[in-house]
């Protein structure tokens, strides 16, 4: 997905983000391209006028996943549902006050694009790891 030219922030490679479920891969590699468009965006000094909309982008598309992810929980019963659930919650009631910061004038680009990249990776490895097996069971490819 990196497009060419561009500033990298994060670098896909199977062993620190894949959950070896293609579909999930593809969602999540959606959003490392996003959190990249905002550290490119900085480093391209473009931040003021762009992060805003690429946190609005974010934000759409981290609900699309969550809601994908959800809905499965919810067709197999998925013991750990509430608590991935609440992890979801949290991240889109952070990206909703980085808005918040940014409308209000405050530039914390550097410090968003930090946040982003930590939250998907420890998000990756200690909550979607944990389900994989089950969609794999349950056919999701």
């Amino acid at each position: 997905m990196e497009k060419a030219n561009r500033y990298v922030f994060i670098k896909w490679d199977d062993a620190s983000y894949s959950v070896d479920i293609k579909t999930i891969d593809d969602h999540h590699k959606v959003l490392l391209d996003l959190i990249n468009d905002i550290y490119g965006s900085f480093m391209e000094k473009k931040h003021a006028s762009a992060t805003s909309e690429i946190l609005a982008k974010l934000e759409d598309y981290a609900r699309y996943h969550f809601a994908f992810e959800e809905r499965i929980f919810a067709q197999i019963g998925y013991a750990l549902r509430a608590d991935h659930i609440k992890e979801h919650r949290a991240f889109t009631d952070q990206i909703k006050l980085f808005k918040e910061q940014m409308a209000s004038g405050f530039d914390a680009t550097f410090g968003i694009s930090n946040y982003l990249r930590d939250w998907l990776r420890n998000h990756i490895h200690k909550e979607d790891r944990k389900y994989a097996p089950l969609f794999k069971q349950a056919g999701i490819v």
